[in-house]
């Protein structure tokens, strides 16, 4: 089939208007740095035709993985690779072992390829510069992701189905967009063939043995027999959830500040009296988000987890997470590898906002430096910059640690006998960073900050630091 230049084509058809609505509703402009992913499907050529159709002519980048499962594989590489030069459109192709991934991680095929495809993406994301990494799912992928969630007995948050525009999982600053969320399947093949580009077959969209193919191929031809609309009632109820679902997060936000919340590399607590007193779908919300802190996702975490630890005191989840109640706390807690005390890792104060990874902490750090008056994120701790000494350091507990800690007025107390107080036990004790300066200690993290370095109202310039997870 012959390659038309969709550059030459300014005719608004209705499906370049629909994509275009969809482009303004992300509020994506062609100036805006895309990287395109392109299999070499009907989806994904059809994609990436409809943007240059939008006028993004000098901003894309297209990115081909070569998971080397089929024969085709490379055929379908060498496909896309031609396309962007006849299109004069850059494009990276690379091919990994993915196979050997799924050995490594324990995942199934599709969810070792899903890996793999995105850390991909993100990499290629990050070396051209790109604000947003645009996907080729359309409004048939959505439906059979909605009911593939029903089958799984998914809540409110996985029934509303992908959203066209979200920030990454994993904390990358790339964008996931999904402009063609309310395009069909016969629309893009259509397109297609009125345009006559060409585009590749992927055999394995037949294989019954993948769970979304027989959702595609039997169940929904199936449910239209009861309702031939039955595509529109599915989407129709995704955009309700979406609605609801912004709603409870709007709520969660407010919420946040009120809860006492303290957080570090390793667990998640806030305070009980407030959370007993919150409407229930806020309570779930809470605790799926407190998990999510921790590890990244609620992956394996069912309904089952989630109201058992609404009645129990102490639950194990899955994934190494613990829910404790303790007081009037209640503390989510993720296992961590162990570490040894003579772990050092030097920090410089940063002069803009800056990011530091502690592996051996499950632990990230945002540092960055403010001027009063200032509200911080979640999981953020204060310091007056101006007291600190430097270098800063973390390090782990060693015996006859001392410290000044918040609110006993600058009396030291040995480390020991404040792990004592608020009851770390022994074993737990060597997982403990600390921030340190040639000063003393600064932070026992996650648990209390030093009284000599807390923001007053002589403070000038404070320190603020952020705590997140590494994800593994």
């Amino acid at each position: 089939m012959r390659q038309n230049d969709a550059r030459h084509r300014h005719k608004e058809t209705p499906l370049l208007k629909t994509f275009s609505e969809s482009l303004s509703k992300l509020s994506i402009h062609s100036a805006d740095k895309v990287v395109v992913a392109v299999s070499g499907g009907a989806d994904s050529i059809c994609l990436l035709h409809l943007f240059l159709k939008a006028g993004f002519f000098s901003c894309l980048h297209v990115a081909h993985l070569n998971h080397g499962f089929r024969e085709e594989s490379d055929q379908e590489a060498l496909f896309v690779e031609k396309l962007c030069q006849s299109l004069s459109v850059p494009c990276t192709v690379a091919k990994r072992n993915v196979l050997e991934t799924c050995r490594k991680m324990r995942l199934s095929k599709q969810e070792g390829a899903r890996f793999v495809r995105y850390g991909f993406l993100h990499e290629v994301a990050t070396v051209q510069r790109a604000d947003y990494i645009a996907l080729g799912h359309t409004a048939d992928d959505q439906v059979e992701t909605i009911l593939i969630s029903r089958l799984r007995g998914a809540g409110p948050t996985g029934l509303r189905g992908m959203v066209q525009g979200a920030q990454s999982r994993d904390d990358k600053e790339h964008v996931i967009i999904r402009p063609m969320l309310s395009i069909t399947r016969n629309q893009i093949i259509a397109e297609l063939k009125d345009s006559q580009i060409a585009f590749v077959e992927d055999p394995s969209n037949q294989d019954m043995r993948y769970l979304r193919n027989r959702v595609r191929h039997e169940l929904i031809p199936l449910l239209a027999e009861y309702n031939p609309r039955i595509r529109e009632a599915i989407l129709r109820e995704t955009i309700l959830l979406e609605d609801e679902n912004d709603f409870i997060e709007t709520q969660l936000a407010q919420l946040l500040p009120k809860l006492d919340l303290v957080s570090d590399n390793s667990s998640v607590s806030f305070d009980l009296s407030l959370f007993s007193s919150l409407h229930l779908a806020l309570k779930r919300r809470l605790l799926r988000w407190g998990i999510t802190q921790l590890r990244g996702s609620c992956r394996g975490i069912g309904f089952e987890h989630i109201e058992a630890i609404l009645t129990k005191k102490r639950l194990c989840f899955p994934n190494g997470i613990t829910a404790t109640k303790i007081g009037t706390r209640l503390i989510l807690t993720a296992a961590i590898p162990k570490i040894k005390r003579t772990s050092v890792s030097e920090l410089g104060i940063p002069k803009e906002p800056s990011e530091i990874d502690l592996p051996q902490w499950n632990l990230r750090l945002v540092l960055s430096v403010h001027t009063p008056p200032y509200s911080p994120p979640p999981c953020s701790i204060l310091f007056d910059f101006d007291t600190i000494s430097h270098p800063l350091t973390i390090r782990g507990f060693r015996l006859g640690d001392r410290f000044c800690p918040l609110g006993m007025k600058g009396r030291h107390k040995k480390l020991q006998d404040f792990f004592v107080d608020v009851k770390v036990p022994k074993e737990k004790r060597d997982q403990i960073a600390l921030l340190v300066c040639p000063a003393g200690i600064i932070w026992v993290i996650g648990l209390r900050q030093d009284e000599r370095f807390k923001v007053t109202e002589k403070t000038k310039r404070i320190l603020s630091i952020q705590t997140t997870p590494l994800l593994f």
